[in-house]
């Protein structure tokens, strides 16, 4: 297996750097490599704009987070938890189907209806008296956070001068500019402003809870079989996003990897060097990301967590016996992925029928005169002797041309290149 790697990476590197066999010059190879950078770069860009089109589970069930929130958090039915629920969903840009943007529109998928009910009760809630009084709330609030810290000032200054008091301390020598019984008055009238606002927030904040749109919106949050519709759901679609991904990244790639090869092909036929060597680069291009963001799935994605978790279950939660499986299981995928390329991509037989059929060499695809033995152009013998008849008959071919014997029965007459 290391000796094929080791030779495909070598017919890799000889076929990004030569014409016609003959290797390109510095300056030309520097151009070819930026070339293919920008081109990569390109790619990575329109791949990484495609992952963007399916919506994302959040985009697909934009009430889960408010569900899930309620029914995690163990406040949930109190008044304060409730009250913080309802100011939460006010004055925000609650997404739903009729409410889709342009951009959203032109996306893969759409909300799920599994979240109507709640987009509908946001919208009931979300009104502009509402929001007035919220924003009063704020204010009340930012109010009160004024005051204390005013009071606390107020309250150390009372606390200095009344020790000053205490030891006898002339007030012309205190470092306040108030005395204690000038301090001790703003507080208390700080305080009571205090539980004014207090009271002012709990009536507006209880008007707010109590409307009838609020009170059915506690409700369907506080429902557990909704909850788990939604949850199983918004799962799915957590499981099933990456694999949309993929697919779509595939499908922006194949074109481009199929009208690479066929015209890398095509001017290989044709002896047209450059136009085979750039076809070559870019159909090299086109299959690394391909290949990045197979790997990024299998060992990021949803199908391999599947596994993990079926593996942990089965083993009794010991993480590190599935490490071990899978630091098996990889190389074992690789190495069939390998040979899967050697025996069906790479394989020297298939690549000799073609080339024999077009009277190229078996080797490195150069146009041959019929009847050459030997290649113009890499030197290669084209032919062996056949154990039966002894007449020469075509390398990496399965029976001889002349009497048609089985060329396999022959030992190391068919040995890789």
């Amino acid at each position: 297996m290391f000796s094929f790697v080791k030779r495909l990476f070598r017919q890799l590197i000889r076929r990004s750097t030569h014409i016609q066999h003959e290797s390109i010059n510095k300056s030309s190879i520097i151009i070819l490599i930026l070339v293919d950078i920008f081109v990569l770069f390109n790619v990575f860009n329109g791949l990484n704009n495609i992952a963007q089109l399916p919506l994302s589970p959040q985009e697909e069930f934009p009430c889960f987070s408010a569900y899930e929130h309620y029914q995690a958090d163990k406040q949930k039915g109190t008044f304060d938890f409730n009250t913080a629920t309802i100011e939460s969903i006010i004055d925000v840009d609650y997404k739903s189907p009729s409410f889709l943007d342009d951009k959203q529109r032109s996306r893969l998928g759409k909300v799920s209806g599994l979240c109507e009910n709640v987009s509908r009760l946001s919208k009931q809630i979300n009104t502009t008296e509402n929001i007035k009084l919220k924003t009063s709330i704020n204010q009340d609030r930012t109010l009160i956070s004024r005051l204390n810290q005013e009071t606390e000032t107020l309250r150390r200054q009372y606390d200095s001068t009344l020790l000053e008091k205490i030891a006898g301390q002339s007030s012309q020598k205190s470092i306040n500019q108030a005395s204690a019984d000038q301090v001790k008055p703003k507080i208390d009238a700080n305080n009571a402003e205090i539980a004014v606002q207090k009271k002012l927030i709990l009536e507006k904040q209880t008007k707010l809870v109590q409307q009838p749109s609020s009170q059915e919106y506690l409700k369907r949050l506080n429902d557990a079989s909704d909850y788990k519709e939604i949850q199983k759901a918004y799962r799915s679609a957590q499981f099933w996003h990456p694999n949309k991904q993929l697919f779509l990244q595939t499908a922006f790639l194949l074109p481009l990897i199929a009208l690479a090869y066929f015209v890398n092909t095509a001017a290989s036929k044709k002896n047209k060097g450059v136009i085979a060597l750039i076809s070559w680069h870019l159909l090299v291009i086109f299959c690394i990301p391909l290949l990045i963001k197979f790997f990024e799935f299998v060992q990021f994605g949803n199908l391999l967590g599947v596994v993990i978790e079926g593996l942990t279950t089965l083993l009794g939660g010991l993480l590190f016996i599935t490490s071990y499986l899978l630091i098996l299981i990889i190389p074992l995928a690789g190495f069939g992925l390998i040979k899967f390329l050697q025996k069906f991509v790479f394989n020297p037989k298939v690549q000799a029928r073609n080339r024999i059929q077009n009277v190229r060499c078996i080797n490195c695809n150069f146009k041959l005169g019929v009847g050459d033995e030997f290649c113009p152009s890499c030197g290669f013998n084209q032919f062996v002797d056949c154990s039966n008849c002894h007449q020469k008959t075509y390398k990496f071919t399965s029976f001889c041309k002349h009497c048609g014997h089985d060329l396999a029965q022959t030992p190391n007459l068919n040995s890789p290149l």
